[in-house]
């Protein structure tokens, strides 16, 4: 297997064109996507019901430590309650397509996410997603890959993960604050702007053999200046940690997510999927 370090290098040489590019548009704020006026309207006068709504559960780790892990026998229950409510789990990609429809479920649905990468993804997710049958999705900062730690994924284990419904994307490459890095205005920090967006994204297509079309932003973070980057970096959707549901009708590009913690009980849990 290729070294991270070879593969950074070879992905760079090749990528010239793309990171001058890249560094131009860091100055272009104003480059905003118009919607068709008249389209607008008439979704304006639409009655916004569950059917349009879509949330978005994030999860982080499974029987880890921290505020932010949830035990195994929590996170069954919670798929339970929502198989028991008849809440159907969508992939990101069901969602998507929605949107850019602006189609309405002819369900309650809800979204599950997982980010950073730890090993529970594999040996107890991995599980969870075959029993169930889910649709999950994984968002992975690619040095928790490359520095290997017990409690950690290997590519080996992402590559698997991938073969049990659960869709890996892409969580930046080493997990900084993008804000603030973007506010740093150096020339440093747009190359590590471009490293962290763009790089990652490539080094993810070459180690899985497939497009990564989101990101979900670093402690959920961002500025409309950074989705704009992404959008350029060619991802069709990114994800924050904004509270509330996503509605198809609307064109958002950066959709919401409801952060899970440890003490919620089971029913706050249905709460926000219902």
């Amino acid at each position: 297997m290729m070294k991270l370090d070879n593969i950074i290098i070879a992905v760079s040489i090749s990528c010239v064109v793309m990171v001058l590019a890249y560094l131009l548009f860091y100055y272009k704020t104003d480059a905003y996507v118009i919607n068709n006026q008249a389209d607008i309207k008439h979704r304006e006068n639409i009655t916004i019901t569950r059917l349009h709504k879509v949330p978005i559960i994030l999860y982080h780790n499974i029987d880890g430590k921290g505020s932010y892990s949830i035990s195994l026998k929590k996170i069954k229950n919670q798929f339970e309650l929502l198989k028991k409510h008849s809440i159907k789990v969508i992939s990101l990609q069901t969602l998507e397509s929605h949107i850019n429809l602006h189609n309405p479920f002819n369900q309650k649905v809800v979204s599950i996410t997982f980010d950073d990468g730890y090993r529970s993804m594999y040996t107890k997710l991995m599980p969870l997603a075959d029993s169930f049958n889910l649709p999950f999705t994984l968002f992975v900062y690619t040095d928790n890959i490359y520095y290997k730690s017990k409690n950690n994924l290997t590519w080996e284990m992402v590559k698997e993960l991938q073969n049990h419904n659960i869709d890996i994307q892409c969580h930046s490459q080493s997990h900084p604050d993008l804000v603030k890095l973007y506010n740093k205005r150096t020339m440093q920090s747009k190359y590590e702007l471009y490293r962290e967006i763009y790089l990652s994204k490539k080094i993810l297509e070459l180690y899985l053999q497939k497009p990564i079309y989101y990101f979900a932003f670093p402690y959920g973070r961002y500025t409309v200046e950074l989705t704009e980057l992404c959008r350029d970096a060619g991802y069709k959707r990114v994800f924050s940690t904004d509270y509330g549901p996503n509605i198809v009708i609307h064109d958002n590009f950066c959709l919401r997510r409801h952060h899970i913690k440890s003490n919620y009980r089971n029913e706050k849990v249905l709460t926000i999927a219902w």
